[in-house]
């Protein structure tokens, strides 16, 4: 994205296509995609987060960061002058308005007095007298499409708890997401063997084009070898399933060729346009697949085997709305089971995290649809094992990480959702996650999936209490590549210390069944409180590798 992108007429353009807050005003429709494309928030936690209405204290919108212990406050000005600069007026402003709420006294105020009910849900809803007991601390958020003059940013310099947002910090922050779709330009089917039946459902609906077509000229359609053309499926190829060898017994069996029309299923094919004007003939513009991939994959590993015989049910549907598309895409993949990751395969937290791993992680590819493919060279991370180590070391749950429908559905937003979760993330906590795996554990134990998760949660705690790593577990990007290949080997050395309480708990209690305690909440805790004093003992004897002495050369706190 290009700063003049945050002009006013090409963003309200841009916010409309991504969002429909038709009940929101401007600023605040803007401080929404704000929050989910830069803050990384999901649609729904995002929309919570607002309360732009008259009366809300200088206040439009609150989120609570439980990684970093913070209550950051968001106010947002959409300017439509493009030239125009940001001074220090309402920065102060709104500085001044966030530090209302600093004090138990404040806050009761607020909540007595005249605020906008909206605002008073929301300070309840988070429950923002417990997080300043608690010690979290309260930051502004001032997001504008301007960019700040001099003395804007020589404020902020001065002003700890504020974090400016301007149109060059947003642009550069931003992960264009319309370069991975990759569209299809066009493709024309010979359809003179056959009249399409054309249909629509209502005045400016979408209009479909439903007609069999030969699997000799599917077999044609751009991107199916390298999977651009399943851009927008749920899954790509699934491999040797059931349906796909049914399939390709199908396209071996030619005397079945004529009938494999009737109980295949069909393929839906979505574009921008349809030409219908020369007779015999429908080009498509702009088009992907978003069920059939399964068929198309199968048809062209047996293009040799394919007859003119061989057709499939197509249904070709010219759609422009964006939330048609995903709704239309996600009711019709139901040949093979579609699990609750496949139907978040297109979510833009996935699709973000995805390209933002590919732009500035080469080593890695992360994986967020099922048969997806990694470039060569780069090792896989797969978005259902990054979620269970996100739940068990950041949220610290790993009894909950075995559920995989939950992954990706209830917990699914607060294990993706939330600012620290960028593509160093991904590969950092996928690293220590290869250290977990890679020290022993003796028996059955050490091949269990949850034992690896377990171990996970037991370093976070062991991490999270010692202020230094605490702050690195916050932004692993504070350390250089030798500091923190130094930062692993430190870990490895834990876990390993851990892992001999965790067998010596295991020989001592004739009834230790890890089985049964890795999967519940209150047996988890009691085990990894006694194996966390146990180390803390250990350290304090000298007997255990510890970070108390460690000085990193590179390390320096972030502003």
């Amino acid at each position: 994205m290009l700063p003049e992108d945050l002009n006013y007429s090409p963003l309200k353009a841009r916010i409309a296509k991504e969002h429909q807050f038709s009940e929101l005003a401007e600023s605040a429709a803007f401080l929404a995609w704000f929050l989910e494309n830069i803050y990384r928030l999901d649609s729904i936690t995002a929309r919570d987060a607002i309360c732009d209405k008259p009366q809300d204290k200088g206040i439009d919108g609150i989120y609570v960061d439980e990684d970093h212990r913070e209550v950051h406050f968001f106010q947002s000005k959409l300017r439509q002058k493009d030239n125009t600069a940001l001074g220090d007026t309402d920065l102060k402003n709104f500085v001044a308005s966030v530090q209302q709420f600093s004090t138990g006294e404040g806050i009761t105020q607020i909540l007595e007095g005249n605020a906008h009910s909206e605002l008073k849900r929301l300070i309840k809803r988070i429950d923002l007298q417990r997080r300043l007991d608690e010690g979290f601390e309260l930051q502004a958020i001032f997001v504008t499409n301007g960019s700040p003059n001099t003395d804007a940013l020589q404020y902020q310099t001065i002003t700890p708890m504020l974090h400016l947002y301007g149109r060059e910090d947003i642009a550069r922050e931003y992960i264009d997401l319309d370069s991975q779709q990759e569209k299809k330009r066009e493709f024309t089917f010979d359809v003179s063997y056959v009249e399409p039946m054309v249909m629509s459902t209502g005045e400016g609906r979408p209009t479909m084009y439903a007609f069999p077509a030969q699997a000799l000229q599917l077999v044609h359609m751009e991107g199916i070898d390298d999977g651009t053309l399943f851009n927008r499926n749920v899954r790509y190829g699934l491999g040797s399933t059931s349906v796909n060898r049914s399939i390709k017994q199908s396209i071996e069996q030619k005397h079945t060729h004529p009938d494999f029309v009737l109980f295949h299923n069909g393929i839906i094919i979505l574009c921008e346009s349809v030409d219908d004007s020369v007779s015999g003939k429908l080009t498509i513009h702009n088009y992907w697949v978003v069920n059939g991939a399964q068929s198309l994959t199968s048809f062209s590993k047996n293009k040799a085997k394919l007859t003119n015989d061989l057709r499939v049910m197509v249904r070709v549907i010219a759609v422009l709305d964006e939330s048609l598309a995903n709704t239309i895409t996600e009711n019709s993949n139901n040949q093979n089971a579609v699990r609750p990751r496949d139907l978040k395969s297109n979510d833009k937290l996935m699709t973000r995290l995805q390209k933002e791993v590919n732009d500035t992680e080469p080593a890695y590819f992360f994986e967020i649809k099922r048969g997806e493919s990694s470039p060569p060279g780069r090792t896989r991370i797969s978005n259902e094992e990054m979620a269970r180590a996100l739940l068990s070391f950041d949220l610290q749950e790993p009894w909950r990480s075995h559920i995989a429908s939950r992954l990706f559905d209830e917990r699914y937003s607060d294990i993706f959702g939330r600012p620290v979760v960028n593509a160093q993330r991904i590969v950092w906590l996928y690293q220590l996650m290869s250290v977990a795996a890679d020290v022993k554990v003796e028996g059955p134990m050490g091949t269990y999936g949850l034992t690896q998760y377990f171990l996970l949660y037991v370093l976070s705690r062991i991490l999270k209490e010692n202020p230094l790593t605490q702050q690195i577990v916050e932004d692993p990007s504070r350390l250089s590549d030798t500091d923190l290949e130094l930062f692993m080997d430190k870990c490895q050395k834990v876990l390993k210390t851990v892992i001999l309480d965790l067998n010596y708990e295991a020989d001592q209690d004739a009834d230790f069944d890890y089985r049964t305690v890795f999967k519940s909440q209150e047996r988890s805790k009691a085990l990894a409180d006694k194996l966390v004093l146990s180390y803390e003992k250990d350290v304090k004897r000298n007997k255990a590798e510890s970070f108390e002495d460690w000085d990193p050369q590179s390390y320096a706190p972030t502003m």
